[in-house]
């Protein structure tokens, strides 16, 4: 009854005349018709939005998990023992909420590894896949899982490499056929914070820039493969610069063919100065020498001449392979060998005195006692806590060396001392050499770079390095969700 009202109420006020019953049933009907789709549209779209909210959420679950094994996993790479202790040795896994399972991976050379992270790694990769606590309706998958990678630096406790080739704080002077490979040093491998150097006779070559705060001067046939950041005044005589030049002054003026790139060439393009670092104090600190796992060096001193000279033999730790540091602070006129010696290193090795005086030896050799590579320390240490060298003339002296002394393949060797070195008659050096006073390098020597650094310094800035104490994950080098 009240739908037959409804449509006579209809058809009158639309058409206008009696109830038309026939046409105003069929416009109710398709209003009702157009209703339902409405009704349909709408339950579709709660439904749709209903599967997509469950999906976010699951992508949410996931995302959070796979970051919460990331998490588990660079943890545990701090605790020494607990990646290779997991069930599945460098894989940490989680049954429960939050789900996941991280993968550790790690770099040591050209390649990724899997496994957990040896001494020699220099990076580490986490892969952790993550799943949802409550999946996405059927349907809806995605979401439900998530991975994510992230790549860490890997840090080991002992001495990490630092510096340039050749720091000479008060300057120096090379001469005679000497030979410098220092093209692996960042910026300029020779360096002279407060002095002037000097480059005299007969074809000296330095492969490699510098940088000297003072004065250049050539008095011989010197040759620089790299560019030169002079403060004062580089005279160039007979010699030449393969790069640019940056000086206050030049002679001759222009420097013409003298310089084989621009002299003061503008910044950029031309590269910026290097930064010469501040003097660092070092003194006879030995809780400050520790391995790559942590564990101290051996200390062992000298008391008596002979134990204060050097054998023809073999020296390094009573651990096979284990490093040690010699103390010959107490040798009267530092540590001695008798001529033709061969050190024979079996572990790296750190030598404290107050002098080296090598120049009445002749062929004093230090070597590998076998094809393993090792490190040596020769150190003087700086009395003094005032920013630059300080040289007890009374107690300390240089490091001269002089006929034959060499540094044999595959040692690698640092010079730190507040006085200077004093280096003539073909020698050979490989590593890093730190002089505080004015030195002199003569007679056919030949050296070469190679990085190795001192303990809670770090050579390169003057400042402090941070130190560990056990194998660990450092800075952040990428974080990136990925797929599979």
């Amino acid at each position: 009854m009240l739908l037959t009202r409804l449509t006579n109420r209809l058809g009158t006020v639309m058409f206008g005349t009696e109830p038309q019953r026939g046409s105003a049933l069929a416009a109710v009907l398709g209003m009702m018709a157009i209703g339902l789709i409405f009704v349909s549209l709408i339950t579709t779209s709660i439904v749709g939005s209903f599967v997509v909210s469950t999906s976010i959420r699951a992508g949410v679950q996931s995302g959070a998990a796979a970051e919460a094994g990331i998490a588990a996993a660079r943890r545990g790479l701090y605790v020494s023992g607990s990646c290779a202790a997991q069930p599945t040795p460098g894989r940490y896994v989680s049954t429960v909420a939050p789900v996941y399972s991280a993968t550790v991976e790690y770099f040591a050379g050209s390649s990724w590894s899997p496994g957990c992270p040896v001494p020699s790694a220099t990076r580490v990769r986490v892969v952790s896949r993550g799943t949802a606590q409550s999946a996405g309706i059927t349907g809806s998958v995605v979401g439900n899982t998530t991975s994510v990678e992230a790549v860490f630096t890997y840090v080991s406790p002992g001495i990490g490499p630092s510096g340039t080739a050749l720091y000479l704080y008060e300057g120096g002077v090379v001469e005679s056929n000497s030979s410098f490979d220092m093209t692996e040093a960042t910026g300029a491998g020779l360096m002279v914070k407060n002095g002037d150097f000097g480059c005299a006779k007969n074809n000296s070559v330095i492969n490699g820039s510098l940088s000297v705060a003072g004065n250049l001067t050539f008095t011989g046939s010197c040759t620089v493969n790299g560019s030169a950041w002079v403060t004062g005044t580089a005279t160039l005589g007979s010699g030449g610069i393969r790069d640019n030049l940056t000086a206050g002054a030049v002679s001759p003026n222009p420097p013409g063919n003298h310089v084989g790139g621009l002299y003061n060439p503008p910044v950029p393009p031309a590269p910026v100065p290097p930064t010469v670092p501040p003097w660092t104090e070092q003194g006879y600190n030995p809780a400050a020498w520790v391995d790559s796992a942590g564990t101290a060096y051996e200390v062992r001193t000298l008391l008596t001449a002979l134990e204060c000279t050097l054998p023809n033999g073999t020296l390094g730790g009573t651990v096979a392979g284990a490093p040690v540091i010699i103390n010959a602070l107490g040798c009267v006129g530092g540590p001695t060998a008798t001529n033709n010696t061969t050190v024979r290193l079996t572990s790296d090795v750190v030598i404290f005195a107050n002098r080296f005086s090598f120049a009445n030896i002749n062929a004093l050799r230090f070597s590998s006692s076998t094809s393993a590579p090792h490190r040596l320390w020769f150190i003087t240490p700086d009395l003094q806590v005032n920013a630059q060298p300080s040289c007890d003339a009374a107690t300390q002296g240089d490091f001269s060396v002089k006929n034959g002394f060499a540094i044999s393949d595959p040692i690698d060797a640092l010079l730190y001392t507040p006085c200077a070195f004093s280096g003539i008659n073909g020698f050979t050096w490989s590593g890093q050499i730190v002089s505080g006073q004015y030195s002199q390098i003569k007679n056919n020597p030949t050296f070469t770079f190679v990085s190795i650094g001192l303990p809670g310094v770090n050579l390169d800035t003057g400042g402090s390095s941070s130190s560990v104490t056990t194998p660990q994950p450092g800075a952040v080098i990428s974080w990136r969700e990925i797929t599979g």
